[in-house]
């Protein structure tokens, strides 16, 4: 994290220094904190001196940051000089912290870890963060605020100073999501720090517009999937999430951040539902065959009245989320082009169409779905059941190179489409 993206999470704009040098020292832009002046500077061999530090106060600077390394150095004014402070003394809290600040936090979270438990440790400081605690205010900036760890989710195996500043961090920021990217971002941050982060990766922040706009009219959902923009939906809602067991390590904040929604750490594909949910996201594991006595509970797995040794997860998560939506219930999904494209999976799309209606196909750039991968995927959208007559379907390719204004506008002509078919459908 840079001083310019921490200032930017902030809502505090950087502008041209009024005087680009002091002696020796250039500086890189000046903002405005309260009514105190701040400067950020970018030297060279990444520190500033003593005698820097007394120019720059002399000049009347309340703030100076210093970029350098993974997490800037901060001083602020103490008395007549500057002094080293862990970050700024925010007051203003109305900010959420953006992806970059998140990162710098998770990375101060793994110090004081040392070789235990990251993301225990960062779930814990978040909640106690939500819960209120009040020793989160700004005389935690200063280095000589010595909060006890126990205050700040740690303990005594852990690294006192990395975790005051982590917890200094937080402290100048909003941490209740109010608006879907949020509550995704704040998740993908926490995820990050378990151990086996890419067993279970969720949807991308940028998908998150897409798999909301199934919610016109639900108002019981059903999602499957990851830790990812899929959860996006459950904001505010009332409904159920099957979870990877990994991530119940996450359960704590999740409990806070999702109160209406009852969370299962368990298998999709092994569960009981009741068929009434009238909102269902589902984002199946991609490339994952099942076989054996995983597949005797499904239809697909006997299609064309022969046994098949082995089907995509893909499938038999399409077929478990139909079973369980309502008549007139509408299934939000994730699939990998070849599954709605390749001759091999044609009796599959046959079935899909057998079973309900193909409301939408938005198909997205390669790499957009998940992280650190260039699978090309497409969000789908069905409706339950199918139709006897013939009907529209809308198709809408997302590019790559105006990827926000396409998903937008992919959005704003889902929402109509939507809107027309429930109204034709009332």
């Amino acid at each position: 994290m840079d001083a310019s993206t921490y200032l930017g999470s902030l809502g505090i704009d950087v502008t041209e220094a009024a005087q680009p040098t002091i002696g020796r020292l250039t500086l890189a832009g000046e903002f405005v904190l309260g009514r105190e002046r701040g400067v950020l500077l970018r030297p060279k061999r990444g520190d500033v001196s003593d005698r820097y530090l007394e120019l720059l106060a002399g000049k009347g600077y309340a703030f100076v940051i210093v970029d350098g390394g993974s997490y800037p150095a901060f001083y602020a004014r103490e008395q007549e000089g500057l002094v080293p402070v862990r970050a700024l003394p925010i007051a203003d809290r109305s900010h959420f912290p953006s992806t970059g600040v998140l990162g710098a936090w998770g990375q101060l979270i793994r110090a004081a870890a040392r070789h235990g438990d990251a993301a225990k440790l960062g779930v814990a400081q978040m909640v106690a963060r939500l819960d209120g605690d009040d020793v989160f205010g700004q005389d935690l900036v200063r280095p000589t605020g010595g909060v006890a760890v126990s205050r700040l989710g740690g303990d005594a195996s852990v690294a006192a100073e990395p975790l005051r500043t982590a917890a200094a961090l937080l402290a100048g920021f909003r941490l209740r999501p109010n608006a879907p990217d949020e509550l995704v971002r704040l998740v993908v941050a926490l995820s990050s720090l378990l151990p086996d982060k890419g067993q279970f990766p969720g949807l991308t922040e940028s998908v998150a517009p897409l798999v909301r706009a199934h919610q016109l009219g639900a108002s019981r959902l059903l999602v499957s999937g990851g830790a990812g923009a899929e959860m996006a939906a459950l904001l505010g809602a009332e409904g159920t999430i099957f979870l990877p067991a990994e991530l119940r390590l996450l359960e704590p904040m999740l409990e806070r951040l999702l109160p209406g929604v009852e969370r299962v750490f368990a298998d999709f594909l092994q569960s009981n539902l009741d068929g009434s949910y009238d909102g269902v996201i589902v984002v199946p594991p991609f490339g994952l065959q099942l076989s054996g006595a995983q597949l005797g509970r499904f239809e697909l797995s006997k299609r064309g009245g022969k046994a098949r040794s082995r089907v995509p997860a893909e499938l038999l998560f399409i077929e478990h989320a139909l079973a369980a939506m309502a008549h007139g219930a509408l299934l939000v999904t994730v699939l990998p082009e070849g599954l709605l494209s390749s001759a091999g999976q044609a009796d599959f799309r046959e079935w899909l169409l057998e079973h309900a209606r193909l409301l939408a196909v938005v198909s997205l750039p390669a790499g957009t779905c998940f992280r650190g991968t260039g699978v090309k995927c497409s969000v789908v959208m069905l409706r339950k059941p199918a139709p006897v007559d013939d009907y529209p379907i809308l198709m809408v390719d997302v590019e790559a190179h105006n990827l926000r204004g396409d998903i937008a506008a992919a959005r704003s002509k889902l929402d109509d489409f939507l809107e027309r078919e429930v109204a034709a459908c009332a």
